[in-house]
């Protein structure tokens, strides 16, 4: 009950507040909400970010200078093969720098029409083409590397140097188009118009307007897509042949247990990739496209709107014969070959390792969804709210590490420090898969919930303090409503992402199966119809879960 003495002297009114009598859950939110608590929880969620992302990264390095003679007598100094690991190295290296330059080339020229196609035009069927551009991000590499591989089987195109090329364009196209169109959604169409209406040519006001507004999100997506080459392990393995990447490599040095090359490998993909996360980081804020000069005559010339029909519906068709029909070229084989006799007819019960390895997949994507939120949620409360200046920067940046981080050698990195050959808390199996999948997750899930609280209105949230409500109460009763759609956003981009890992997984599962793994296994033992069955079972459950994110996006839009 709430007491009042009102007192009226002319028209000014006194009101005297006793105590007031607060429900069970209210005093414990209160007293739940005391800074010491608040404090603790902070240092958890840091030790955890801490130990889960840079302590294994921190170990590797260590690592390497603590064997430098065992580095070096195996990889440049062998007593019978002398430097062939040195080569071998710097040959896989090779081939991956190139596949991913040559990759991230191609799906620029691809890219920037189409980015603008899909943010500028109206037209039957955008939503759909833009849900299938997104959709490769979330099926596992594995099965698009298997579908690439049964498409352009047709046209004669071996496994080898060039197919892995047709295959990485194909998954990393998604990062760059997603990113152009994120920046140029946000961009003010008015400098356009204007240039427009005072008689610039097309070519003229995408050179010199679009094109600089698009810098953040050509360079971020440039970046991305290279690192997501330069790491990918499942779908190069399907279609590499003879041909050895880095990351294949990581896979071959672990599985004969040469760690201390394994380990050096690892070390240099991560160095490598840390320099291109900073990079981005810098070249997004201080590079500029230089615009010095115009060529009116020419570029009117280009401009014409026949010209601008050819070059879209050119676009379209490469984009649709190169991108979308390798993409889901698999769907149209499911009924080739003898499926029932080979999946649930033949002597090794394969639907038994199906079933197996599609319960395993969800299981680990479950439970490191539930993890990442656990941790996932206070940590996006520390780089929003916390007022801790450059700790706050460097913990920023570090959660991309992840993202960037090629999988074979991040996986590698935490099988060396929580496996028995580091701290021995962790036996290959099934949970040092879920720790692995939730080390690489991470951001996925913060970076969600980061974009909805830097965007929400902390007014209320302030007025309810004010008025008494204690930081876990203004917490259930505002914040949470509020940032429920990064929470579902996270999650899904969290369980899709751990469905779909292959190369971390490899190194780390031990007995343990997932399906992208189950895929690569069935594609090398030419168990074509089990595999394509199991590689249209996950793109169909890919295709359900970007639906889902789509419509919540679109929600909180």
């Amino acid at each position: 009950m709430i007491g009042e003495t009102l007192k009226r002297k002319n028209l000014n009114v006194e009101i005297k507040w006793e105590e007031i009598q607060l429900p069970l859950s209210l005093k414990i939110e209160k007293f739940f909400s005391k800074p010491i608590y608040r404090k603790s929880l902070d240092s958890i969620t840091i030790v955890f970010f801490v130990l889960v992302i840079i302590g294994p990264i921190i170990n590797i390095f260590s690592t390497i200078f603590l064997n430098i003679p065992s580095i070096s007598e195996d990889v440049f100094n062998d007593d019978l093969i002398g430097n062939l690991q040195w080569l071998n190295i710097l040959n896989s290296l090779g081939v991956s720098f190139s596949i991913a330059a040559i990759a991230v080339a191609v799906d620029l020229v691809i890219a920037f029409p189409i980015s603008i196609i899909l943010t500028r035009y109206n037209f039957r069927g955008k939503k759909i083409l833009d849900a299938l551009v997104d959709l490769p991000m979330a099926v596992p590499t594995s099965a698009l590397g298997f579908s690439v591989l049964l498409y352009w089987g047709i046209f004669g195109v071996e496994p080898g140097y060039t197919l892995i090329i047709l295959g990485h364009i194909v998954f990393t196209f998604p990062y760059i188009v997603r990113n152009m169109k994120i920046v140029l959604e946000k961009a003010d169409v008015l400098y356009e118009d204007a240039a427009r209406t005072l008689g610039a040519p097309g070519i003229t006001i995408f050179r010199t307007i679009t094109l600089p507004m698009m810098k953040e999100g050509v360079i971020a997506g440039a970046i991305l897509a290279f690192t997501r080459s330069l790491g990918e392990t499942g779908a190069t393995i399907i279609m590499a042949g003879l041909v050895e990447t880095a990351p294949i490599l990581i896979v071959g040095f672990r599985r004969q247990l040469e760690l201390p090359s394994a380990s050096f490998l690892a070390g240099i993909l991560i160095s490598i990739s840390l320099i291109l996360l900073f990079s981005m980081k810098f070249f997004t804020r201080k590079v500029g496209f230089p615009v010095k000069r115009v060529w009116p005559n020419i570029e009117r010339f280009f401009s014409h709107k026949y010209f601008r029909y050819f070059r879209d519906a050119l676009m379209m068709i490469i984009l649709i014969s190169i991108f979308l029909i390798p993409s889901f070229f698999i769907l149209s084989q499911i009924f080739e070959g003898d499926l029932i006799g080979e999946l649930f007819l033949g002597q090794d019960y394969k639907w038994v390792y199906l079933y197996a390895s599609f319960l395993s997949s969800i299981e680990i994507g479950a439970l490191a969804v539930a993890i990442n939120l656990i941790f996932g949620l206070p940590f996006a409360f520390i780089i929003t709210k916390r007022k801790w200046g450059k700790v706050i920067t460097f913990l920023d940046t570090m959660l991309d590490i992840p993202i960037a981080i090629p999988s074979a050698a991040l996986g590698f990195a935490i099988f060396l420090f929580w496996g028995p050959a580091g701290l021995g808390l962790f036996q290959p199996g099934f949970f040092m898969i879920l720790f692995v999948h939730v080390s690489f997750s991470f951001p996925y899930m913060v970076r969600p919930i980061i974009g909805v609280l830097e965007s929400a209105n902390i007014g209320v949230e302030e007025a309810a303090r004010t008025l008494g409500a204690s930081n876990l109460t203004v917490f259930r009763k505002i914040t949470l409503p509020n940032i429920k759609q990064g929470i579902i956003t996270g999650s899904i981009m969290v369980f899709t992402r751990s469905l779909g890992e292959t190369g971390a997984t490899i190194v780390v599962m031990g007995s343990i199966r997932t399906i992208p793994v189950l895929i690569v296994d069935w594609v090398e033992a030419n168990a074509f119809p089990s595999a394509i069955f199991a590689s249209t079972l996950v793109i169909l459950f890919s295709a359900i879960l970007i639906f889902a994110l789509r419509t919540v996006r679109k929600r909180k839009r």
